[in-house]
């Protein structure tokens, strides 16, 4: 082999990336990349060659040459300013309800100033979806990560668990801790929420704290119990539910926003504690369209371009990141 050759063939193999395999990045790339900016270059390309079409018709009615300069030059650059101003008035017109109501929907949290102290009987109101066990097919009330902790920490001696449902079925149950000899294995949810600082004994275990006293003799007694038993009640929810992404894409007035909200309130109406979390997709500026897909998905995702925003720090799964702390870890 001729040794230029040789040496050419080594530079290739160390630089990772030969001629011929650039040259298929480069083509398969550049279609792609098109697909993405096509659907904002006819956006703005469409209203501009209509506006110079125009403005062009105009001059000729009004007696001057199609073909001269000046007129061109007016209709090349003058569609530009309202184009622009379009671009970027439309989005904030559009995303300021959402912004007020954003505004709206936490305007009635309340921060207590000192550590609540809770009744002896408390319910916990959640999304059925909070109580799915993993050995049984069916929803039921089930004394989920909140419960587990008012219970073993002392804060509550008796819980009564709400389980709501789409179809607006109520199930409800109560749950308290019993000292026995042996105790019967606790029905838990399948999806046991832990909180930072807590063991970990598999993925549908519970805190190792917690089954060792389980284990012990503190045992998690399953009765009947109604929510208007309870003194205080603790509930996390959907308070707003925005438009789904598999909606229309193409319709800039979609509203993305959803607002989830924990709140203690005692049962006579007085609100001891209330956070609300606002997930929103605002529009973003200037107002594009673009096109995406996913590495593992054939689906392809076309929209307007978003910016997507959370107004406070998560609430967390049941409330698991943002709850006060009330009772004493033991």
């Amino acid at each position: 082999m001729v040794p230029g050759a040789t040496a050419a063939i080594g530079r290739g193999e160390r630089s990772g990336l030969t001629e011929p395999s650039f040259r298929r990045i480069l083509l398969g790339g550049l279609p792609g990349l098109f697909l993405m900016i096509a659907p904002t270059l006819f956006l703005y390309l469409a209203p501009w060659w209509g506006l110079a079409w125009l403005i062009l018709r105009l001059g000729t009615i009004a007696g001057f040459d199609a073909a001269s300069w000046p007129l061109r030059g007016m209709a090349i650059l003058l569609p530009i300013a309202p184009i622009a101003y379009a671009a970027f008035t439309m989005p904030a017109m559009i995303n300021a309800p959402r912004e007020q109501e954003i505004v709206q929907l936490q305007a009635s949290d309340v921060q207590p100033s000192e550590i609540i102290k809770l009744p002896a009987t408390v319910a916990i109101d959640l999304p059925a979806s909070s109580h799915s066990n993993f050995r049984r097919r069916e929803l039921r009330p089930t004394c989920e990560a909140l419960c587990l902790r008012l219970l073993y920490n002392g804060a509550v001696s008796r819980v009564i668990a709400v389980a709501r449902f789409l179809d607006g079925r109520v199930e409800q149950a109560s749950f308290r801790i019993e000292r026995r000899g042996q105790c019967p294995e606790p029905e838990l949810p399948h999806k046991l929420i832990r909180w930072s600082g807590e063991g970990n004994n598999g993925p549908y275990g519970i805190a190792a704290t917690v089954q060792a006293r389980i284990a012990a003799g503190e045992c998690l007694v399953r009765g009947e119990g109604r929510i208007e038993e309870a003194d205080v009640i603790v509930s996390v929810g959907y308070v707003k539910v925005g438009d789904r992404f598999v909606a229309s894409q193409w319709n800039p007035w979609l509203d993305f926003t959803n607002a989830e909200r924990l709140e203690i309130v005692e049962a006579g109406g007085r609100v001891l504690y209330r956070y609300t979390q606002v997930q929103s997709a605002l529009l973003d500026a200037p107002l594009r369209w673009t096109t995406s897909f996913g590495l593992l998905t054939t689906v392809i995702i076309t929209g307007w371009v978003r910016r997507g925003q959370l107004s406070k720090p998560s609430i967390g799964p049941d409330g698991a990141t943002s709850f006060p702390a009330f009772w004493e870890r033991r």
